[in-house]
């Protein structure tokens, strides 16, 4: 590798390790939005427990968005790591859009609490989707630009462990993206969309590009 390239490139430990951090503590962060029911003036009898099964039953949207942003932040960790196991080193460039990406999941929380606090509301979902929308374009750009640098890339791994990365992160995309169009419409379809984020994951790498590894 030449002198003057080599000195502008990084081991890839240090961008990973902040990644991981990230992820962790936003993810972590999303069960904040789940709060303990609370009864006022409580006190024990017959219909305490049911009293309390029903406060608990009205945290289902909170609940639920829960598990649709963790399975999100899931989704995108998995895809972050198939990325950088075909990347070897980081540049500067590729360093802020990492940084670009992580910043937005910062938002995640945010979008989340809107989400379950305006249940009914067609621009809650809109703002979620375009937030997991933005996050899958930029980790695109990061698989592109990787792409694109191959002395950055670990030659010894097979390139179509990128090009499934990049699938994968197509059709998570366009799922958020109909899922907004359908927000104008019927918000029920939008809110089963937003589930499907985690069908990527469960498809067979065959199905998004031949295995050559063998």
């Amino acid at each position: 590798m030449d002198a003057e390239i080599k000195s502008l490139i990084f081991s890839k430990g240090r961008l990973e390790t902040l990644t991981d951090g990230v992820f962790a503590i936003i993810m972590t962060i999303l069960v904040f939005n789940i709060s303990v029911p609370e009864l006022i003036l409580f006190t024990e009898g017959e219909h305490a427990e049911e009293r309390l099964s029903n406060k608990f039953a009205s945290l289902w949207p909170d609940i639920l968005a829960y598990i649709i942003s963790f399975t999100t932040l899931a989704v995108y960790w998995v895809t972050h790591h198939r990325i950088f196991r075909w990347i070897l080193y980081v540049d500067r460039p590729l360093i802020w859009i990492n940084i670009a990406f992580l910043m937005t999941l910062g938002f995640v929380p945010f979008s989340t609490t809107l989400l379950t606090q305006y249940l009914d509301e067609q621009i809650s979902i809109f703002i979620y989707s375009f937030n997991a929308i933005l996050a899958g374009v930029i980790i695109y750009i990061l698989y592109y630009y990787a792409k694109r640098n191959p002395e950055l890339v670990d030659k010894t791994v097979p390139a179509l462990i990128g090009r499934r990365s990049g699938r994968r992160i197509i059709v998570t995309t366009l799922t958020y993206a109909v899922a907004i169009l359908f927000s104008f419409t019927y918000l029920p379809a939008s809110w089963f969309l937003l589930l499907l984020v985690l069908i990527p994951e469960l498809i067979p790498d065959r199905y998004f590009g031949r295995d050559t590894s063998q």
